[in-house]
């Protein structure tokens, strides 16, 4: 077969896939007075095609997930060890809370800086030297200080 063959055989086949709905349709196969092979979701007026059963891929996404819930539950696939999460253990929620203690006072002590201190420095990342913060920056910093103390300092909250 030629390449030109090859390109309308494969240009065929993705288009009789891709007009497929879930359900499965018939694909018509015939070839043409050249010996090119069709694929196509209408048989030809003109000549006998061979039909063919294609079987659609099942459905994907949260609706399918959601129709058929039980049979996600056990498919005798192995079982993704992502989806079975286990508890944290004490140490880690130890680890946690002792974290989450620690950014709690981070971000009140950076508040009661930001608050006592009109002009603040900070080392610049994108230039690598030290600069004082801008009123604007200053003031959204104040901000930012303050929603991390609701974050951290609210027990059940973060990390």
């Amino acid at each position: 077969m030629t390449n030109r063959g090859m390109c309308r055989l494969g240009w065929g086949l993705l288009l009789a896939l891709a007009t497929a709905d879930t359900t499965a349709d018939a694909v018509y196969k015939w070839t043409d007075a050249e010996g090119l092979t069709h694929f196509s979701a209408q048989p030809p007026a003109d000549r006998q095609a061979q039909q063919i059963q294609v079987e659609a891929p099942p459905p994907t996404g949260a609706a399918e997930a959601k129709r058929q819930p039980e049979k996600a539950a056990d498919d005798g696939r192995p079982k993704d060890p992502a989806d079975e999460r286990a508890e944290p253990s004490a140490q880690e929620l130890a680890r946690q809370e002792e974290q989450r203690r620690h950014n709690c006072e981070t971000a009140r002590h950076n508040l009661e800086t930001l608050k006592t201190r009109a002009r603040v420095r900070i080392h610049d990342e994108q230039t690598g030297e030290d600069r004082y913060l801008t009123p604007e920056e200053h003031q959204q910093w104040q901000q930012d200080s303050a929603l991390h103390i609701d974050e951290y300092c609210t027990p059940g909250n973060g990390g």
